[in-house]
Parts: C-alpha cells; sequence; structure tokens
C-alpha cells in the first residue's frame, strides 16, 4: 500500500473517530444527566456542537468527565477500522514480495555492525548473526566490490580469506593490521609467503594421530573415481597415509618432518616395496598404524602396487617445487590460536598455479576447521571463512558435514560461486542441497544459467495477480449492460528470464525466516569509509618474509649410517653432539648413574635390567612445558655419600627405551 493511500485512511479513521465520539458525548449526556439537547442539536443541524459545548466549558467537571468517557467508544471504533482496512488480503496463490522501506527497518538492516550486503540509497544494508552466507554471481558481477572487500575490511574477529588474485590482501591487509589483527600470507610457490607445515598439527596421541593422518591422506589423494580408478585412488591413500605417518615418527626425520619429504622417498630411484621393506627391517620400534601401511603395500603384486604409487605421485607433485616445499616445511602461523586472538589469514597462491596447488589448500581450510571444532567454547573468537572462487578448492566433506552445528563454535561460513552447476559437478546435487539448506543468507548477484535462474525463482515464490476484465451486452430494448470479471492467477515475483535479465546494479537477498529483499549493490570504491580503508591499506601493506630455499636432503635410508643408533634429543631423535647442550638436566638412576638429557624430556627410573643396565621410560614434553626439577619430580633423593660416589655419563638410543609415551601438549 501507497504513503498515499495510508495517509487517506488516517485521515478517514480520524473523521470516523470525531463522529463517534460526538455522538457518544451527546448520548452519555442525555443517558447519564437526562439532558438530550446537545445530542438533537449535534443530529439536526449542528455536528460541532459537542466541540463548542467542550470549548465553551472546559473548567466544566462534568463536561471534561463526559468527553473523556466518550474517547473510549471512538478510538475503539476507528482502530477496528484502520485494522480492517489496511490488513492484508489472504492471498489464496501466494503473496511473495520483496521487503519493503518499513520492513527494513524493522528488521533492523540498517544497524552499524554486522556482515555487509549491499545498499538502499546511502544506507547500507547490514545483518548480525551466526547464518552462513552463500554468494552468487559470473564473473564482473560485482562479488569482490560488493561483498568480499567491505566484509574483508569490517569483519570483527579473526579471518581466513582466499585470495587467488591477491587483489583482498592488497585492499585489505593493512587496515586490518592497524585494527590488532596478526596478518599472515601463505602464498606457497611464491618468494614471500608466511609458511605452514600440516604435519606440525598432528594430535600426538594415538588415536587422533591416527585419524589426522588419514584425513591428510584423504585430502591429498581423494578417492572420487570410479570403478578400477577409485580402487588404486583408495590403495595410494593408504600408502600415504602410511608415509605420513613414518615421517611424524621416525627418528630419522627429527627436524624435517614434512611433506616434501614423502616425495624424497617416492622418487628415491629405489622400488618403493623395496625401500619400505628395509626401514622395517632398520627401524623395529615403528607404530604399529605405520607398520601395517607399509606391509599391504609391500604385499601387493608388483604390478598394483606400481599403479597405485602412480596415483599417489600425481598427488604429490606439488612437492617437487623447492618453493612449495620451503613454505611448508615449518609454521610461521599459530592456527590453534585463530578463535582466541584476531588473526587474518589470506590464502594466495598465483592463480596459473590453483590447479596444482588445489589440495594444498583444501587441506588448510580443512585441517583450520578441525583444530577449531576440537573444544567448544561459545566465548571463543568469532572466525569468517571467507572463501572466494570456492569452486577451486576441492571436496571437503568434513566441512559438509559439520556445517549444521559449526556456528555453534564462533565458526561463519561464506561460499562464493559462480552458478550453482559449480557445487554439483564437485559435491553432487544432494549435498548441493545440503548448503543450500545450511545458508541462511543467499546473495544473488546475477545469473547466466538457467538452473541458478530458476533455483532462484522458485525460491523466491509466488504472488497472486488479480485481473479484471469487462464486457459489454446490448440487452433487447437497446440498453448497454456491463460485467465485471475478477480472475486470479500465481504468478512467480521474479521469473527465471527476469533474474537472468536483472539490472546490472541490483541484486536479490534471500533471507530465511524473512520476505527477499531486491535492492543496489555496493561498490566499496564508490562508499567513502570503505575507499578510505583500501587507500590506506595499500599505502601500509604488511611485510611478507622471503623464503630461503634449502638444499634437496637425502633419503636417511639410502646413507650409510642409516640403522645405527641415533641419540635423543628435543625433537624425539638426532645426533647429540659432544658436548652436551647446555639445555640440559640430570638424573640418577637407582643404580647411582647419572645421565645426562635434555630439558625437553624427562626420565622416569625403572627396576634394573637382567643385564645391570637401567631400563628407562621416555616421556617426551611439549616443547615450551616447563617441567618440575628432577629430583622433585621423580622423588629420587641423594645423599651426601650418593653425590660423592664415582659416576659415569651414559647416552641412550632410543632402541635402548621402552613403552614411549607422548603427553597431550594441552
Amino acid at each position: 500500500m501507497s504513503n498515499a493511500t495510508k495517509a487517506f485512511f488516517s485521515v478517514f479513521a480520524t473523521l470516523i473517530a470525531f463522529m463517534i465520539w460526538s455522538l457518544a458525548y451527546g448520548g452519555l449526556l442525555a443517558f447519564l444527566y437526562h439532558d438530550p439537547r446537545i445530542l438533537k442539536l449535534t443530529l439536526a443541524k449542528e455536528p460541532l456542537a459537542p466541540l463548542i459545548q467542550l470549548w465553551r466549558f472546559s473548567g466544566n467537571s462534568i463536561v471534561q468527565q463526559t468527553a473523556a468517557l466518550a474517547l473510549v467508544p471512538s478510538i475503539i471504533a476507528a482502530g477496528l477500522f484502520v485494522y480492517y482496512s489496511l490488513r492484508q488480503r489472504p492471498e489464496p496463490l501466494g503473496d511473495a514480495a520483496f521487503q519493503t522501506l518499513a520492513d527494513l527497518r524493522n528488521g533492523k538492516w540498517f544497524r552499524k555492525d554486522g556482515h555487509i550486503f549491499g545498499r538502499v540509497g546511502a544506507k547500507i544494508l547490514r545483518s548480525k548473526d551466526d547464518r552462513h552466507h552463500l554468494v552468487i554471481g559470473p564473473t564482473r558481477s560485482g562479488k569482490g566490490a560488493g561483498y568480499v572487500i567491505p566484509n574483508a575490511l569490517m569483519h570483527e574477529g579473526s579471518m581466513i580469506v582466499t585470495d587467488l588474485k591477491g587483489e583482498i590482501f592488497n585492499a585489505t591487509a593493512g587496515y586490518r593490521q592497524a585494527k590488532g589483527n596478526q596478518v599472515f600470507l601463505f602464498s606457497p610457490g611464491e618468494k614471500e609467503t608466511h609458511r605452514w607445515n600440516p604435519m606440525d598439527f598432528i594430535r600426538e596421541d594415538l588415536g587422533n594421530r591416527t585419524k589426522d593422518i588419514q584425513n591428510m591422506a584423504a585430502i591429498l589423494v581423494p578417492a572420487n573415481a570410479k570403478g578400477d580408478g577409485k580402487f588404486w585412488q583408495e590403495m595410494a591413500q593408504q600408502i600415504a597415509a602410511g608415509l605420513i605417518s613414518y615421517i611424524n615418527e621416525s627418528d630419522y626425520y627429527a627436524g624435517r618432518r614434512h611433506l616434501g619429504e614423502i616425495n624424497s622417498l617416492l622418487n628415491s630411484g629405489k622400488p618403493l616395496q623395496v625401500l619400505l621393506k628395509f626401514i622395517l627391517e632398520k627401524e623395529p620400534y615403528l607404530s604399529k598404524f605405520t607398520r601395517e601401511s607399509f606391509n599391504s603395500y609391500i604385499g601387493l603384486p608388483e604390478k598394483t602396487a606400481g599403479s597405485a604409487i602412480t596415483e599417489f605421485q600425481v598427488a604429490m607433485k606439488p612437492f617437487r617445487n623447492e618453493r612449495i616445499i620451503a613454505a611448508t616445511q615449518v609454521t610461521d602461523i599459530d592456527l590453534r590460536s585463530l578463535n582466541v586472538r584476531p588473526m587474518s589469514i589470506y590464502l594466495a597462491p598465483n592463480i596459473t598455479d590453483i590447479t596444482l596447488l588445489s589440495s594444498l589448500l583444501t587441506l588448510f581450510v580443512q585441517q583450520v576447521m578441525n583444530l577449531l571444532t576440537l573444544k567448544h567454547n561459545p566465548k571463543s573468537l568469532p572466525v569468517y571463512f571467507l572463501l572466494d572462487e570456492f569452486r577451486q578448492l576441492k571436496k571437503m566433506d568434513e566441512i559438509m558435514n559439520k556445517l549444521p552445528y559449526i556456528a555453534g563454535y564462533n565458526i561463519k561460513l561464506a561460499f562464493i560461486i559462480q552458478d550453482l552447476k559449480s557445487l554439483d559437478e564437485i559435491y553432487g546435487e544432494t549435498s548441493r542441497h545440503s548448503l543450500l539448506g545450511n545458508c541462511g543468507y543467499q546473495l544473488i548477484l546475477g545469473a547466466n544459467d538457467q538452473a541458478t535462474a530458476e533455483y532462484v525463482s522458485r525460491a523466491l515464490g509466488k504472488r497472486t495477480v488479480r485481473y479484471q476484465s469487462e464486457s459489454r451486452a446490448i440487452e433487447l430494448v437497446g440498453l448497454h449492460r456491463r460485467t465485471k470479471v475478477e480472475q486470479i492467477r500465481e504468478r512467480e515475483l521474479m521469473m527465471p528470464q527476469e533474474v537472468r535479465k536483472m539490472a546490472s546494479d541490483k541484486f536479490v537477498l534471500l533471507v530465511e525466516g524473512q520476505s527477499p529483499i531486491n535492492a543496489k549493490k555496493l561498490r566499496f570504491f564508490e562508499t567513502a569509509p570503505f575507499k578510505s580503508a583500501e587507500i590506506f591499506s595499500k599505502a601500509n601493506r604488511p611485510s611478507v618474509p622471503v623464503v630461503d630455499l634449502s638444499p634437496a636432503p637425502t633419503v636417511p635410508a639410502l646413507t650409510d649410517g642409516y640403522g645405527s643408533e641415533v641419540e635423543v634429543v628435543s625433537d624425539k631423535t638426532t645426533e647429540i653432539a659432544s658436548p652436551l647442550p647446555s639445555e640440559t638436566v640430570e638424573i640418577i638412576t637407582e643404580d647411582g648413574e647419572i645421565i645426562e638429557v635434555p630439558k625437553s624430556v624427562a626420565l622416569a627410573p625403572e627396576p634394573l635390567a637382567s643385564d645391570g643396565e637401567a631400563i628407562l621410560e621416555l616421556k617426551v614434553l611439549a616443547a615450551k612445558k616447563e617441567i618440575a626439577k628432577p629430583l622433585d619430580l621423580f622423588g629420587v633423593e641423594v645423599d651426601e655419600a650418593a653425590s660423592k660416589a664415582k659416576t659415569r655419563r651414559k647416552r641412550i638410543s632410543l632402541q635402548e627405551l621402552k613403552d614411549a609415551v607422548i603427553l597431550d601438549p594441552a
């Protein structure tokens, strides 16, 4: 209903209220005080008689009380008139409609905080809740200018954004750093990048360790083929999991536990089955999971083993690149702190390398998601996944499974795609419906394909359209007779062709539980606050370290010293140089020996073995975790005689230790 119509009804309701009040005033005087003169005068020739009397005798208590009582029926009558006049008629075939300006105000869309969707005039449309976002728009439809960059600038909390062109980092990183965010740029394959080693985040307790390794292998070697191809991929997954587990635990890889080492093993020049069998002979302490994974591959026929390893070699292709290896050898980014302190991480590989690096980016996103959902803390910092060009990431079943409940972990996902077909290609129609059902805001910036246009048209709903037709008939006496007929039909709020022809500066926003919104796109470079923030960011670009390339290390199993004793150090094991490091503690065993070990390990004495040497239990603590003094920790008392006794120092290899226990750093 237009404002003019509403104004007309307001004036008409006021007149009705005055008429009812006048009659009620005269009636009350006649009924209560037996004086019908005002009522007769009002009905006969002076409708304003009650108002004139009230004006002239306003100080009279009887007049005041009567006038006040007369207001009650007049207000009730006016209210009923307005209600029945302005209420919407039921629409039998649908009542779909876009939100009006009043609806937007009532829905608090013009707030000062929250995520940004567009504008109405000079006012910005913003909403703040925990629902996920889906943004659909073809190339050059304004996804970056209207949604990505404005929200990357203004989001409060931590953020992970895929930035294939580097534009988002340049436009937003400096501003976010100035607002107190730690800013990281992960750009594998480039000279300037922060580093991330996915193997640094494998948990150490046995059950979770195996699960983390299997998840990593499934992302690196997805089993998404059909027929025989899926069998080879599953075999390659098993090999991948075994090799990741081996690199993660072998003493010979202390200080070099990263995925590049797996590629070195695959391309060592030796048959992998022979190499793995040799490793099992020389390193019998390897975990049950590693040994079983190796044995399952060793037992394959040679031809089958060759086909499976080919799949794995293709998956590990990125780790033949020296720069990618350098970017994944160590970790600069503390992913576990994303929901503790504000951090902004930009995943920005060169767009020409995206096919090569898509599995690595997928692994990053999924690993972060797993870390953030290990413990539920409703007060944790909000984390915003701004997944631009979502299609470029590989299939992430884990995220799709968690989508319905991760909002409870203060995690919001924004999926940005060009059309719905791109979702079907990766996830299939069933998973696409699940994603759509879990995205409470769906921003449609345009549609170039019929499938997307039809989906939007259906989601907008239908409205009832009333048509009036008039017919004329001439009767026998020559008189004209007119007949008017009202027809009711249903019509889409926007038909598919109208969605495809939508103006380039307009968008449609589907909102769960609300009517849709049709408004204008925001262009950040045309809006002063965002433009100023972008200019500031470009002038204050955060520094990114230059990563040095390391020489390719040799495979330990192919070196001359392989299989000899390896001694304990802070990173599980490596050669201990002589003299011993200064950061050590001395432990006195029951047989009076003094053993000097690094502070990062603690040795607990057990009864003497049959050969007279101490059997020790190794407990590896977190590197930064402070441990108690050895004497207090183990209750070993040293009297004066023992302290003066002749002692000798003993170096201990990992093979000599029994029951190695890894403690959870948490």
